[in-house]
């Protein structure tokens, strides 16, 4: 599944020169390489996993990547155009607190895109059993209307809902000043 997200994300995120894109839940840092690898803009990645940041590292050398989580961006305030998730927002223990702090860390103008697995909401539902029933299971998958409430409350707009087969993006951007 993470395979087909990463690919619809490289064909709808408009990258260029001088951007600066922060991927959370970067893993082997392969979707922030291929945003980067045709424009001159910088990458910078984080991920739960030290193993996976140290890999990634030597995979892609390029790259700013760091451990971290996704409920504080260890980031200056409007850095970044472009704020990816790909396949992990399901994972984060705060999705909400994940989303104020994208919109902290992204530049005004900028766009958050979250992608995940689109569900039928009775399997979504029946997939969320587990994180209600077992205390160490703490996966939860979102409705599409609960990740655009997250980002109204963040004050994020201009939201774009993109469905294809069992893949679902969906994205927001900070309003800029002149807005």
């Amino acid at each position: 599944m993470k395979e087909s997200l990463r690919k619809e994300m490289l064909k709808k995120i408009c990258v260029r020169d001088g951007d600066k894109i922060l991927d959370v839940g970067c893993g082997d840092g392969t979707l922030l390489a291929e945003l980067t690898q045709w424009r001159d803009a910088q990458g910078y990645g984080t991920d739960i996993s030290e193993d996976a940041i140290q890999k990634a590292s030597e995979a892609h050398p390029e790259l700013h990547l760091q451990t971290g989580y996704s409920d504080f961006l260890n980031f200056d305030d409007d850095m970044f155009r472009i704020i990816t998730v790909c396949d992990d927002f399901h994972t984060f223990k705060n999705p909400e607190k994940f989303i104020e702090e994208a919109a902290r860390v992204l530049k005004p103008g900028g766009r958050l895109y979250i992608a995940e697995a689109a569900m039928p909401e009775p399997v979504r539902i029946l997939a969320n059993i587990p994180s209600m029933l077992i205390p160490s299971k703490k996966n939860k998958y979102h409705s599409t209307y609960e990740i655009l409430d997250y980002f109204k409350k963040a004050g994020l707009t201009k939201f774009r809902v993109y469905k294809k087969n069992r893949l679902l993006m969906v994205s927001a951007k900070k309003p800029s000043a002149e807005q």
